[in-house]
């Protein structure tokens, strides 16, 4: 695997998981009313969740290998596809303004409801699923042992995971008033769309040998 391809996923995986969605969501508002001690056991449910679906995008993938590079192929166009499509969809999504609610202070939520919370949010969003499907076969090379390489995509997509989602809780926490400005919010959907717009075009017209 060559710098510039793994350099490309990290800057696509970090663009992706930087994007507001449910998770997210719910990685601040665990920041906001719980604290951010509280919000890391949320944190930690969204990525265990999150590498299941790696897992599980991984053996499809693997059967693809052996079956058909044909098939592999198309499966590579359709990914760069989907990443423009979700890209377009980012960009033009609606502004979710995140609800702030008072802190909890009679009543702190269990720990591992909190993690169950986010374990099973993550797991029923079915985009990071196909997220997850389209995004590998862009960047596996058929001529390379296949575990490494999703183990390693595994685990950089685990770490980008944490520290973005630890963020937007540390986010939650100490700053309610940023997550109320409209403009902020435009912004940022109108960047992380472009981006994946623009990665999933060069994706698919890149001419990677597999």
């Amino acid at each position: 695997m060559s710098i510039e391809k793994y350099f490309i996923f990290i800057v696509i995986t970090t663009t992706f998981l930087l994007s507001p969605g449910p998770s997210v969501l719910l990685s601040i508002t665990n920041g906001v009313q719980y604290g951010v001690e509280n919000a890391a056991i949320g944190v930690l449910g969204n990525v265990v969740a999150f590498q299941i679906l790696v897992a599980l995008s991984a053996v499809g993938l693997g059967a693809l290998l052996t079956a058909s590079t044909t098939f592999f192929m198309a499966m590579k166009m359709l990914g760069a596809l989907y990443m423009i499509y979700l890209g377009v969809k980012i960009w033009f999504s609606p502004i979710l303004i995140i609800p702030v609610m008072a802190a909890v202070n009679t009543h702190i939520l269990k720990k591992i409801n909190i993690f169950k919370h986010a374990f099973i949010t993550t797991c029923s969003n079915p985009k990071a699923l196909v997220y997850v499907s389209a995004l590998l076969p862009q960047f596996i090379e058929k001529q390379q042992a296949f575990v490494p390489q999703v183990l390693i995509f595994g685990v950089t997509s685990a770490v980008i995971q944490f520290i973005i989602f630890m963020s937007y809780a540390v986010i939650g926490h100490k700053s309610k008033s940023w997550l109320e400005s409209r403009n902020k919010l435009k912004l940022f959907n109108s960047v992380s769309g472009l981006t994946i717009i623009g990665f999933g075009v060069a994706l698919g017209l890149s001419n990677y040998k597999l």
